[in-house]
């Protein structure tokens, strides 16, 4: 089993929890045509999220994988990144550590957090004061 969590550009994302949901979907079935493990796709923000993602949680595949992964294979992450969303995928006992990094690194790049794996599902944006804020009153209806 795995955790999922998706950063996003805060520009790029609907502003209300039933368009979020819509949006989140097609997002997610990759339309676009470029390489999905390479940050340098990514807005600024996101991929500086990403490559600060990546010092502990390192992608198990693509340009920034390692020669020797870490010891702990667990810390191996899969990460699909597009101009507008990365989608990272950790083991789930990694879960509670790379959530809380996450939101750390989001509220410090200023991206958009999409808790897809939490119960009940959770969307965070940057409140402007270095910390995260929830985005809507509802939880988004993912279809």
């Amino acid at each position: 089993m795995s955790y999922h969590l998706l950063v996003f550009a805060p520009s790029a994302a609907p502003k209300e929890a039933a368009a979020f949901g819509l949006w989140f979907q097609a997002q997610t079935e990759w339309p676009e045509h470029h390489d999905y493990e390479d940050p340098a796709v990514a807005t600024l923000s996101l991929k500086a999220w990403c490559l600060d993602m990546m010092q502990r949680f390192p992608p198990r595949s693509g340009p920034y994988r390692e020669e020797l992964p870490p010891e702990d294979k667990s810390l191996l992450a899969d990460y699909s990144i597009g101009r507008n969303i990365v989608f990272v995928a950790v083991q789930t006992a990694q879960a509670a550590a790379a959530l809380a990094l996450a939101r750390e690194l989001a509220a410090q790049h200023c991206v958009g957090l999409y808790e897809a794996s939490a119960s009940p599902a959770a969307v965070c944006l940057p409140d402007g004061n270095n910390g995260l804020r929830p985005a809507f009153n509802s939880k988004p209806a993912m279809p």
